[in-house]
């Protein structure tokens, strides 16, 4: 508050009470003025009108209109009369003065006394009188009877009416209020002068006490208050005083104390200033320490990682040698030993990288949804080994194409995901990906992994993030691990400019949170099709699951109805006013004995609308179990996003309104001199595999092995491929799922995938072009096949080996001239030597391995047949059949290609006999195999 507003407020205080008194004191006199002078117009009137109506009686009984006109003239001239109209009985106007009246009949009147009644109108007051035959007496027009009645009746002869105008009224009016205001004018000029004068005596000493304390503040202890007289004011004005020299004492010991601790200041920096020193070189010297040990343990890291890559390939080598089982179970033991070795090098490597700080953090664009699919895709066997659901979810508001380092985010989520399925054994792991806030093109993401594991006390989090260490040290040995992950996964993730933390309870769970700052991707991305229009009524247990569908959905643009139970999903099938269009159902692998996917089948009969699932399996017998019961799409949890988008855009939109498939996409072409291409088989068939693998080693052609699905794109994201060789039936995730999401990925679009068959019937062909294979191949594939499908669809010219044994007769120059040349059919050395492209060595390894596989193939068979389980009929049949295109056995490989024949056209008339005569060939073959020596007939070529 300062002086000016003080002495204001005083003023106004003290005018207050006289304005108020004075507005309602004259308010109050005024209107009683202007109703008395409303009266006193009124009276008048009614007065004057009483004095005319008898002056007029002689002139109207008479019919003198002239007098009448006299005596309204007469009455014009009295003050503020306007206007007399005399008038007789029937009210018709015998005289008029004055101009015409301003109110009209109608106006409000009252009755007064002797039938006069005033009428009020704006600017006048009108009065009428009735002119009565009272007063004169005429003897012709009386009777003797007239004196007999003692109170005759008045006799109306006409009418007087008389106007008088308001206007002096009004001036009247602002006379007075003119003087009231005058009045009230004067008083408020002297109250407010005395008011000044008063204010001006108050803040006076205010106003002195105020700089007094703005001195103080300023720091001049020095100044007081000098006030006269007796009251508050001068009461307040020594106390400021006692304020001001208690603050001038305070303030001189404590420039005393000052000046004491400076000193003592000033000498412990001396010494502080020393040991700093000492603490500076130290640092430097630890600092050093640690360089070196980084660098140590970098150089030391990959010098082991080469012997160990040389020795970790021999291996491989050894492996694809002919070996009994003792030798290969050694080798498979020392190939596993070598993995670990070998991931337990790369974990100190990238430690030893990040405490160096040598790690190099790319700046590359990428879809957040592919790198969550890739982490999904590659630890969801796991999670489905282990009985434990794997969700995932990104918040709508997340931007999805980012730029950085995708493959260290995907390191992080690999181990934080892969830690909570390894501690989880019932429940499930999800992922939750929100955004915590956007500045222009940046981006901060958080992600909570979140598991129902074994959870860790308190202690044993504190421990968490140290290297080498784990939260529990019995965890080690039941679960493995060196405990780097954590802490490599914590400088991943504070390189990227972000912090991880964890909250959790023993037996519970845990939840790892971390968050980390992108950069926003504003450049064209690749977008999926859109699918607008389409309803989709989805069905899931698991709210994690349902948020990410829902989300997929709408950016795809199309509208999503969210059923929580069974029950809400048939009311709104049944529901006339909705409009459905499919509906995705998640299943639980444990639940597809029950009647829900058939009765739901059942009810999208009558309308006609695909049912998608989704199930938390991997295997072919859960998938073709669900197609059986009517689903249209067959896709395992968690969802990849492009494969449920291929599905919906297969099913709702018409293949002449998509994009160009694979299948007719150019091949491609190469100049003279190119490099060869790197090539990747991919087969379940350990067998196949390793003779496909040795045939492309032979013809000089890089390959890469795979087998199963997602091992091959795992190695199509991180290495280069030029051309793929598919495999169709494979378990978990088959040849043509697996090409659909290297076709999904934008760098291996236009690459060619070959499909490899060993049953292929035309229509099956032409389903394999459509489904996004380049070209098919039908087991046994030859070297020169392999050479002209390479030139074909990559221009590389690839040069046949001649090797140095020369096979004797037609076995390798020869197309096979008869099944049955070699032992009555049941094994042919010529046709087991062209399959394996003249190499002694691998037709006894493939024959090998068939012998040892063949017992419990056969088994596998008839335990399918026995279950009246014809599609796992089929899927043994298909595995067999593919096995036996390599080993040279004409009666065993026509029993399977008569029987997958007559299982794909579903003819089962004549399969028991083809099953019979299956098993005998087989038992034939193994009774052949121990009384022959095969393995000198396959080395001499007969």
């Amino acid at each position: 508050m300062n002086n000016p507003q003080l002495q204001l407020r005083i003023m106004l205080l003290a005018l207050l009470p006289v304005l108020l008194v004075s507005t309602v004191l004259g308010a109050f006199f005024i209107t009683e003025r202007f109703r008395d002078l409303d009266d006193l117009l009124d009276q008048r009137a009614l007065a004057m009108a009483k004095q005319l109506a008898p002056v007029c009686e002689y002139g109207v009984m008479t019919g003198n209109n002239a007098i009448l006109q006299n005596i309204a003239n007469n009455m014009l001239e009295e003050p503020d009369v306007r206007s007399v109209t005399i008038m007789n009985q029937d009210r018709q106007a015998l005289a008029h003065s004055g101009p015409r009246m301003l109110n009209a009949r109608n106006a409000d009147g009252t009755l007064e006394r002797g039938q006069l009644r005033l009428m009020r109108a704006e600017g006048s007051v009108r009065v009428l009188s009735p002119i009565l035959a009272q007063n004169l007496v005429i003897p012709d027009q009386l009777s003797n009877e007239f004196y007999v009645e003692e109170t005759p009746a008045p006799k109306i002869l006409g009418w007087a009416e008389l106007e008088l105008s308001a206007s002096n009224t009004y001036l009247k009016r602002y006379q007075y209020v003119s003087s009231a205001l005058g009045i009230i004018l004067v008083v408020l000029l002297i109250s407010g002068y005395i008011a000044y004068r008063i204010s001006r005596y108050m803040v006076g000493p205010i106003r002195g006490i105020m700089r007094a304390l703005k001195d103080l503040i300023a720091g001049k202890y020095e100044t007081r208050i000098h006030l006269t007289g007796t009251g508050e004011l001068n009461a307040i004005a020594q106390t400021v005083n006692t304020l001001a020299a208690e603050l001038q004492r305070l303030q001189t010991d404590y420039q005393r104390n000052i000046e004491t601790a400076t000193r003592d200041l000033q000498e412990n920096m001396d010494e502080l200033e020393v040991r700093c020193s000492q603490l500076s070189l130290g640092k430097r010297e630890a600092q050093d320490a640690i360089r070196m040990k980084s660098e140590f343990l970098t150089n030391i890291s990959h010098e082991i990682r080469t012997p160990l890559s040389g020795l970790r390939g021999y291996i491989d080598l050894l492996q694809r040698t002919s070996l009994n089982d003792r030798q290969r179970d050694c080798l498979e033991t020392m190939s596993a030993a070598a993995d670990d070795l070998m991931r337990m090098i790369n974990d100190l490597l990238d430690l030893s990288k990040l405490e160096a700080d040598k790690a190099i953090f790319e700046h590359n664009p990428f879809n957040l949804y592919d790198i969550l699919d890739d982490v999904t895709s590659m630890l969801t066997p796991v999670a489905i080994n282990q009985r434990i659901d794997l969700a995932c979810n990104i918040a709508s508001n997340v931007p999805v194409n980012l730029i950085g380092d995708g493959l260290r985010l995907k390191q992080v989520l690999t181990n934080l995901i892969g830690n909570g399925i390894k501690f989880t054994r019932i429940g499930g792991v999800t992922v939750q990906a929100t955004q915590i806030s956007r500045n222009n093109n940046q981006t901060s993401i958080q992600f909570a992994i979140t598991d129902t594991g074994i959870g860790m006390s308190e202690t044993a989090r504190q421990r968490l993030f140290q290297p080498f260490a784990q939260a529990d040290a019995s965890t080690s040995r039941e679960y493995g691990g060196t405990g780097l992950g954590l802490i490599i996964a914590r400088a991943l993730v504070q390189h990227m400019h972000g912090d991880i933390t964890v909250t959790s309870t023993p037996g519970t769970g845990s939840c790892f949170t971390f968050h980390v700052t992108l950069e926003v991707n504003s450049e064209p991305q690749e977008h999926l099709t859109p699918i607008p229009g389409k309803r989709l009524a989805v069905l899931t247990s698991e709210s994690v699951s349902r948020d990410h569908i829902h989300n997929l959905l709408a950016q795809w643009q199309m509208d999503c109805i969210d059923c929580r139970t069974i029950e809400a999903l048939y009311e709104l099938l049944d529901d006339p006013a909705s409009s459905v269009d499919g509906v995705i159902l998640a299943v639980d692998r444990e639940c597809l004995g029950s009647t829900l996917c058939q009765n739901l089948s059942q009810r999208l009969q009558p309308h006609q609308l695909p049912l998608f699932t989704l199930i938390n399996s991997l295997q072919h017998d859960d998938m073709d179990r669900l197609r059986e019961y009517g689903a249209s799409s067959v896709l395992s949890r968690p969802v990849n996003h492009r494969r449920l988008h291929q599905e919906l855009l297969k099913q709702f939109i018409p293949k002449d309104l998509r994009q160009p498939t694979n299948a007719e996409i150019t091949p491609l072409t190469s100049q003279s001199g190119q490099h060869p291409p790197t090539v990747l088989t991919v087969d379940d068939n350990n067998a196949n595999l390793r003779l496909i693998t040795t045939l492309l080693q032979d013809l000089d052609v890089p390959v890469l092995s795979a087998s199963s699905g997602e091992e091959a794109i795992r190695l199509v994201r991180e290495q280069r491929v030029d051309l793929v060789f598919m495999d169709i039936q494979m378990p978990g995730m088959n040849g043509l799922e697996t090409t659909r999401h290297i076709r999904s990925l934008p760098a291996l679009r236009h690459v060619p995938v070959i499909a490899l068959t060993a049953h292929a019937m035309a229509d099956e062909r032409r389903t394999l072009i459509n489904e996004g294979m380049n070209d098919y191949q039908t087991k046994p594939i030859s070297l020169q096949q392999l050479a002209d499908c390479i030139q074909r669809w990559t221009g590389y010219v690839a040069t046949i080996p001649t090797y140095s044994k020369t096979i004797s007769g037609p076995a390798v120059a020869s197309p096979i001239q008869d099944d049955a040349e070699t032992a009555g059919g049941i094994f042919s050395a010529s046709l087991a030597l062209k399959s394996a492209s003249g190499k002694p060595a691998i037709a006894a390894d493939m024959f090998s391995m068939l012998l040892e596989s063949l017992p419990m193939e056969i088994a596998t068979i008839r335990e399918a047949w026995e279950n009246d389980d014809l599609e796992g009929v089929g899927r043994a049949v298909h595995k067999l059949n593919g096995a036996c295109r390599y080993c040279g056995v004409p009666a065993l490989r026509n029993s399977l290609e008569q029987a997958e024949t007559d299982l794909r056209k579903r003819d089962y008339q004549q399969l028991p006999d083809r099953l019979r005569q299956l098993n005998n060939d087989a038992e034939n073959l193994l009774r052949w195999a121990a009384e022959n020596d095969w393995l000198s007939m396959i080395n001499s070529g007969k």
